[in-house]
């Protein structure tokens, strides 16, 4: 896909964002949500996520990055999704 980036499984789309600015910002949180790097144009990369990190991921996708509140928004569901990456969130370590 040469005009944005396009997150797929098993072949399939689930969704993609455009290279716009406010695509390209939610294209670099969900990478940072799946733990990669956004692959140079043309490539792929993958990797494994939990079905709570994809619903994540994909909300990422949806937000309209010229709105005020939108870098809050991604950075809490980035947090939420690198938290499930390591097993866990706050709350349930401190019981």
């Amino acid at each position: 896909m040469s005009d944005g980036v396009v997150l797929r499984h098993n072949g399939r789309v689930l969704t993609r964002v455009y290279l716009n600015r406010s695509g390209m910002n939610a294209a670099a949180a969900m990478a940072e949500a799946l733990g990669v790097q956004i692959p140079p144009a043309g490539e792929t990369v993958s990797t494994l996520a939990s079905t709570g990190l994809l619903y994540r991921v994909l909300a990422i996708s949806q937000i309209d990055f010229r709105t005020d509140a939108a870098f809050e928004l991604a950075s809490n569901l980035v947090e939420e999704a690198i938290d499930m990456q390591r097993g866990g969130s706050a709350a349930n370590q401190a019981e």
